[in-house]
């Protein structure tokens, strides 16, 4: 299958563990914040809110007694008398009583039918009165109340003399509140703000379709990642060079960048290599200049093109002038000078800036004359990086990758869409390119994250069998993912990723890709 053809058109990422935990480890910190903040939340409106307490009197129910043994008809008539008057202790002949009684000045009938509870035993003749009250003694001195005053009714023949009733336990006055409960109030709060926040971040993620990781590079475009590089030090005038105080281990993506390359184009070498992405901004132009001064301290003679001919960049990084460049070069006859290949201060990296931006840029990349540029440096130098415009924007970047060896993409993490990946890998496929692969970049490092690149993790250490390192007691380097998938798919476990058969090249002198 070749490698412009077929090209993965699936949205979804793999809804796997490991996932999981990458979407855990992403959004750990809106999971603590939205308990944090409903946990708060709960608290302060809990602790706004007036305790209730509740007092509760015991009310003993029995049928009038009669000469001679107690009957089973005896203990159903008292339970169903139980029942009986329990709903008469809340009606309003013996609520009015109370209320005159209790002196409790505002107090309603209403308000106090409110506030009254009772409730059978069950398989008891016992009834329990309970008044709910933010003071906890007038809580119990109503709930006293309504019980004798009940009894009081009762033994009066005001209501019935189908049977006795007696107070078996007062109201005491509680001490413990029964709302609000502060500690459940808080815990249900925090378990709901958990689940809220997981639900946005579902949302979010569900919603966000930009490439984070090299699985969601291999599900939107079906290419291997061959590097992963952090965030570098940011200045709007000069692009930041591996030569410029980087991190030790930011400095050595783009060495391990440019071994991967090697290995990708192993049975081809490519000897021009554009450096594309699908849209501005993504860190194409720092990769390319990072990649070409790796290439150069790897004793290869370099030569970068600044073919961006509508925003160019690259003189600014090795603080050259753009008076002259590509395009003078172009509107000479296509003929190059020794003065148009700036050698710059590190060994064997030379430049070619842009020059001065012309109204046609399309039209000059499309020149033969271009071409014959090309060869000429060709001539002079073992490798060519090429910086072009953006593949989404302008036509340029295709052009350019019908005419070069190998194309590498840059994508930066968190900002390009997999819909921009695979539409420009659509772009320059049709251009019958040949790929090698994708270029992470701007990439957020956890914390004792050093070399830790997805595909640098999983791949083959190049070591004999028996495990021995690298000269000098250092680790020899991995090969990239794609070594590893190759092996899987020979294995029979695919795992849905594609892999440039270096033995076998397709047509046109494409690598096939299985």
């Amino acid at each position: 299958m070749s490698a412009t053809n077929d090209i993965p058109n699936e949205s979804l990422r793999p809804a796997d563990a490991t996932h999981y935990l990458a979407l855990l480890s992403r959004w750990w910190w809106l999971l603590i914040a939205g308990a944090a903040i409903a946990g708060a939340a709960a608290f302060f409106v809990t602790s706004t809110i007036a305790p209730t307490y509740r007092a509760s009197a015991t009310l003993l129910i029995n049928q009038v007694e009669t000469p001679g043994s107690i009957v089973y008809s005896d203990v159903l008539t008292s339970e169903r008398l139980t029942k009986t008057y329990r709903e008469l202790i809340t009606k309003r002949p013996i609520l009015e009583s109370v209320v005159e009684q209790s002196g409790e000045p505002g107090l309603t009938v209403d308000e106090l039918a409110s506030k009254l509870d009772t409730r059978a035993v069950k398989d008891t003749q016992l009834v329990t009165v309970s008044v709910s009250d933010q003071s906890p003694e007038r809580a119990a001195r109503l709930a006293d109340l309504v019980a004798q005053t009940f009894v009081q009714e009762e033994s009066s023949d005001a209501l019935t003399r189908a049977g006795t009733t007696r107070v078996v336990e007062p109201a005491a006055v509680p001490s413990v509140p029964i709302s609000p409960n502060l500690r459940l109030n808080v815990a249900l709060a925090v378990l709901m703000g958990i689940v809220l926040a997981g639900g946005l971040a579902l949302l979010i993620e569900y919603l966000d379709d930009t490439i984070k990781s090299s699985d969601d590079i291999n599900v939107a475009a079906g290419l291997p990642t061959l590097g992963e590089v952090g965030r570098l030090p940011h200045d709007k005038d000069r692009i930041p060079l591996s030569t410029r105080g980087l991190p030790m281990h930011e400095a050595e993506t783009y060495a391990i960048l440019r071994t991967n390359i090697q290995f990708s184009s192993i049975a081809r070498p490519a000897r021009v290599i554009l450096v594309a992405s699908a849209n501005s901004g993504d860190g194409k132009s720092t990769t390319s200049a990072n990649f070409a001064l790796a290439c150069a301290e790897s004793g290869k003679r370099v030569a970068l093109i600044d073919a961006d001919l509508r925003r160019p960049t690259l003189h600014r990084a090795f603080g050259l002038q753009n008076t002259t460049g590509l395009t003078s070069v172009l509107l000479d006859g296509a003929s190059l000078d020794d003065e148009s290949l700036i050698p710059t201060t590190h060994p064997n990296l030379f430049v070619v800036p842009s020059g001065p931006l012309p109204p046609n840029p399309t039209e000059l990349l499309e020149w033969v004359g271009f071409d014959a540029v090309i060869e000429q440096i060709k001539a002079k130098v073992d490798l060519i990086v090429i910086d072009s415009s953006p593949l989404l924007a302008v036509a340029d970047a295709r052009i350019l990758a019908a005419k070069a060896d190998a194309t590498i993409l840059v994508v930066e993490q968190g900002r390009t869409r997999a819909s921009a990946l695979r539409a420009a890998y659509h772009a320059i496929a049709r251009a019958d390119a040949n790929v090698l692969g994708v270029v992470l970049n701007k990439v957020r490092r956890g914390r004792g994250s050093y070399g830790s690149y997805y595909y640098y993790d999983r791949a083959y250490a190049v070591r004999g069998r028996d495990g021995s390192g690298g000269k000098n007691g250092h680790s020899p380097r991995r090969l990239p993912a794609l070594a590893t998938v190759g092996a899987a798919a020979s294995n029979g476990h695919g795992g849905g990723e594609r892999v440039v058969d270096f033995s076998h090249p397709g047509e046109n002198g494409k690598h096939d890709v299985a």
